[in-house]
């Protein structure tokens, strides 16, 4: 047993009755309510080299198999809604298929799972999972690798009739030819108001010295290096080596004038909650968590803009049961089920539809549960307006070599 699958059992063990995703966070901590919160609620892995590409998969799909009445699905940590010990929307989809699903949850970061995979896929062989969730850029990689199976979206329909507009044609996967999302957020910046003095609107304030020694920057090499491009007035999307080089001087500025506490992951969390951090980059649902017992803390989407991220169903080439797979993809996209699993997760999702049915819910709950669901469906931390929406980039799509050369100058950063 890995140590992060010790941590999914320790988690896990003991629950029998309805149990919140709040009560799993107090689980989560380790002498704080929320130490150690990210690791279970950011899909946001760290980026890393690899091996030259091989021969990318052709973009028409093969023709499916036979159902087979078995699904193996790979997935993030409290990425689920979760009662009575188990998750109603496996249940149900067990109890309308007849399918039944293996549901592991075994990611703790995109490119550490991504490594247990990579050989077999390179190879065509069966991973060991049908479909699997991975973050926008990695969903690239993957395309570029020549790892994941075209989608047939004549077996999709409830993608095509019920995902928000925005959700479709995405730059990582045009036509979502091999992806359809799961659940999004956004990186921007977290801080706490009463340590601050003042409400932060700007990507500068992450440079500002009247918060030196508490300000945190991800070890996320496209995060923060899209931060620093904003800051200094460029579309990451469009970022040159040049434009890179300059951001990596910005960062670096940021260090050798001790503004910068330290480059975190996960745990920027723990940082943030026991005020070692005033403002960092933050994770949108990791705030909203935070909120929940700190009011005093608040995310910001800077004026100079924040990176948009969106989390991905994929079936990776060799996968034994890839029509079993397209049946699970297409459930989640029914509205209440997709509305189910967002009351829980906290992370946006990709269905219309959603937003109006919490509402519903809220509607008709009582006392606290009818509160929390009332913020959810309300938070721009969970559902962005469109004024927030127009100020959200994505990642640049990144080849082989620019991705060894932005590490590179990352590195550079994070081991001076």
């Amino acid at each position: 047993m890995t140590e992060h699958e010790r941590r999914m059992h320790e988690l896990f063990a003991g629950l029998e009755g309805p149990v919140s995703r709040r009560e799993l966070l107090r689980r989560a901590g380790r002498g704080s309510m929320f130490l150690g919160v990210g690791a279970l609620l950011a899909a946001c892995g760290i980026g890393g080299e690899d091996e030259a590409d091989p021969t990318p998969t052709e973009a028409s799909p093969s023709p499916l198999p036979e159902i087979a009445g078995q699904l193996v699905f790979a997935n993030w940590p409290l990425y689920i809604d979760r009662a009575q010990g188990e998750s109603p929307t496996l249940v149900s989809f067990t109890d309308e298929t007849g399918i039944e699903i293996d549901y592991q949850v075994v990611i703790n970061d995109n490119e550490e799972f991504f490594g247990t995979i990579r050989e077999p896929l390179s190879r065509g062989q069966s991973s060991g999972y049908d479909t699997l969730v991975v973050t926008d850029w990695m969903v690239a990689k993957m395309i570029r690798l020549g790892f994941l199976q075209p989608l047939h979206h004549d077996r999709l329909p409830n993608f095509e009739a019920n995902a928000f507009e925005r959700f479709k044609d995405p730059p990582y996967d045009p036509g979502n030819t091999y992806s359809i999302p799961w659940a999004a957020g956004i990186t921007g910046i977290g801080y706490d108001v009463e340590r601050t003095g003042r409400e932060l609107t700007s990507m500068e304030d992450l440079w500002d010295p009247a918060f030196a020694g508490h300000v945190g920057m991800f070890t996320e090499m496209r995060d923060s290096f899209g931060f620093a491009l904003l800051a200094n007035g460029v579309d990451p999307t469009e970022a040159t080596m040049e434009d890179v080089e300059a951001a990596q001087q910005k960062l670096l500025q940021q260090r050798e004038d001790a503004i910068v506490r330290g480059y975190f992951g996960n745990d920027y969390t723990d940082q943030l909650a026991t005020g070692s951090l005033w403002v960092s980059m933050a994770w949108s649902g990791d705030i909203f968590a935070l909120q929940q017992d700190n009011p005093n803390l608040r995310f910001v989407v800077p004026e100079e803009g924040a990176m948009r991220w969106t989390d991905n169903m994929v079936i990776p080439v060799g996968a034994e049961h890839p029509a079993d797979a397209h049946e699970f993809m297409n459930f989640v996209y029914e509205p209440r089920i997709a509305a189910n699993i967002t009351e829980w997760v906290w992370y946006e999702s990709p269905v219309s539809q959603v937003p109006e049915i919490i509402r519903e819910d809220a509607a008709e709950a009582s006392g606290g549960e009818a509160e929390l669901l009332e913020q959810v469906a309300e938070s721009p931390l969970v559902f962005p307006s469109e004024e927030i929406e127009e100020r959200l980039y994505n990642y640049k799509t990144l080849d082989e070599e620019e991705e060894q050369a932005w590490n590179e100058l990352f590195q550079a950063v994070t081991q001076g």
